[in-house]
């Protein structure tokens, strides 16, 4: 059957923001497709801010987790991924930052007209405009005074600029989360134009030829094949949408002969290019204060959604910070997030604490997703290569991070909130004992990006309107197109990449 002129694959930041303006003139049907429930914020877990660390690994999350990183200690790094309509954005930290001048500046440079930070503002903009954005109601009284420590070590507040210090932007309305299928979907859900189907798995396009003409669902009822005389487009994410490709026979030829898969377009950038941000949590026992969420209970919760008022509002992250570990840098390396909880896994577990997150911001390693079978059921192998940049930069940018965090850390108003390190090394000096350390706890902000890498040469997936390059009918939006990662976390870039893919399509009707 001809179910849509549009077939949009992942109902998250990018795929939300899709449905929503394609389907706006009510010209074209518009057919969205997501794996997970079609309401999350029926949870607890997923309406009130503290608790979002409580989907990871529930029903809402696809559950992956990275190959052993061997510069991290052998370790399998978790990779929380929202499976629900909002995608990411109904279980993430609900952090809103637009990313620094220099990203958007330097993808302008490298030969992506369009894309300086001057012609992307007005799509962020856009995107704030639904998007609702509030600030701390209730922060913890060690927030305070994190701020209070940037300021006596010479940072200055951000502004707009995103350097320096400031109390974080969430997206939140009314004390509750507010995610990408809130902003996009609500209204749009009426029209008669957009049909939204939950609980069903894409599990490869369709194509004749190398054009794209539908989609097969694995569902409850079994396979069903959905066609279309217009486009599908991918909006899966940095690890689905790179995966849907693979399986349907989009990639790099050797590793889809490898697999069985009939090969559609040999495209050997699929999957590539994986970049994500690496933190490293410096985590306390508490002094003087309770981390909030530590002993939410139901009846907690219960009446904290009647009257919307306590700590229970924090995201965790509730100040960050960003910063140049060399002042020659033009933009800084590294952001530092304060968080009220003890986040991370530690020698010395504590319900009550704090800690501040090193986080690398423009790494040089670069990973891959990959198959690990032809089967669209078995998760595809994530491997983000921490920390394997041939010079070394990565390892020598936390280092001095690290460092940049243990001064705010040893600031007298900040360290009387803080008690003894719950890993041996968090104050460590030494670079070896520093180095040491972050191998044995560093893990993903979950930032990743540029798995199907959208640029202007042969090399890119995907060429600057976004279509798959050796097919015709075929878009990705999402993460993966992103050219480099950015100096953000990523919901807020994500939605303005998709505000912009939108005019991109709407511009060639």
């Amino acid at each position: 059957m001809s179910a849509a002129d549009y077939i949009i694959v992942g109902a998250g930041s990018a795929g939300c923001v899709l449905a929503d303006r394609l389907s706006a003139d009510g010209t074209k049907q518009v057919l969205l497709i997501e794996a997970g429930p079609a309401d999350p914020e029926q949870n607890p877990d997923v309406q009130v801010p503290i608790l979002f660390p409580r989907t990871f690994g529930s029903e809402l999350d696809w559950g992956f987790e990275t190959v052993p990183q061997a510069t991290l200690a052998d370790r399998a790094i978790p990779i929380p991924r929202g499976k629900a309509l909002g995608g990411s954005s109904a279980i993430n930290a609900q952090l809103w930052t637009r990313g620094h001048r220099a990203d958007y500046d330097g993808w302008a440079a490298d030969g992506y007209p369009g894309y300086s930070h001057a012609e992307l503002l007005p799509y962020f903009e856009r995107a704030e405009e639904r998007i609702k954005l509030a600030g701390l109601r209730y922060p913890v009284p060690v927030t305070p005074a994190f701020l209070d420590a940037c300021a006596r070590l010479g940072h200055a507040p951000s502004a707009e600029q995103q350097e320096g210090y400031a109390v974080a932007r969430a997206t939140h309305r009314d004390g509750l989360r507010f995610s990408s299928a809130d902003a996009y979907l609500g209204a749009a859900r009426d029209r008669a134009n957009l049909t939204v189907r939950a609980d069903v798995q894409v599990s490869r396009v369709l194509f004749e030829d190398t054009r794209a003409v539908g989609v097969e669902l694995a569902g409850p009822a079994g396979t069903e094949e959905i066609h279309t005389e217009g486009e599908v487009i991918l909006a899966a994410g940095a690890v689905g949408s790179p995966h849907l490709l693979l399986l349907s026979g989009v990639g790099p030829a050797e590793q889809l002969a490898e697999h069985g898969i009939t090969l559609v377009a040999d495209v050997p950038g699929v999957g590539r290019n994986l970049t994500d941000h690496l933190l490293i949590p410096l985590a306390f026992e508490a002094q003087g204060f309770s981390s909030p969420g530590s002993d939410a209970g139901p009846e907690q919760i219960e009446r904290y959604l009647k009257d919307r008022t306590g700590t229970l509002d924090s995201i965790i992250s509730e100040a960050l910070l960003f910063l140049r570990t060399d002042e020659e840098l033009t933009a800084p390396d590294i952001e530092v997030v304060h968080l009220v909880v003890p986040i991370g896994e530690h020698q010395r577990p504590a319900d009550d604490g704090l800690a501040l997150g090193v986080i690398l911001l423009r790494p040089d390693s670069r990973g891959s997703v990959s198959l690990r079978s032809a089967d669209p059921a078995d998760a595809p192998l994530i491997d983000p290569h921490y920390l394997t940049d041939e010079q070394g930069h990565d390892l020598a940018t936390l280092v001095a991070g690290v460092r940049k965090a243990q001064a705010i850390l040893q600031e007298p108003e900040f360290a009387k909130w803080r008690g003894e390190a719950l890993t041996d090394g968090a104050l460590a000096e030494s670079t070896e004992e520093i180095v040491d350390y972050i191998r044995r706890t560093g893990g993903s902000i979950h930032h990743l990006v540029s798995t199907c890498r959208m640029g202007p040469t042969e090399a890119d997936v995907l060429d600057l309107s976004f279509k798959v390059r050796g097919t015709s009918g075929l878009r990705v939006v999402d993460a993966s197109a992103m050219p480099s990662i950015v100096r953000a976390h990523t919901h807020a870039p994500v939605t303005m990449l998709a505000e912009r893919a939108a005019d991109v399509i709407l511009d060639e009707r």
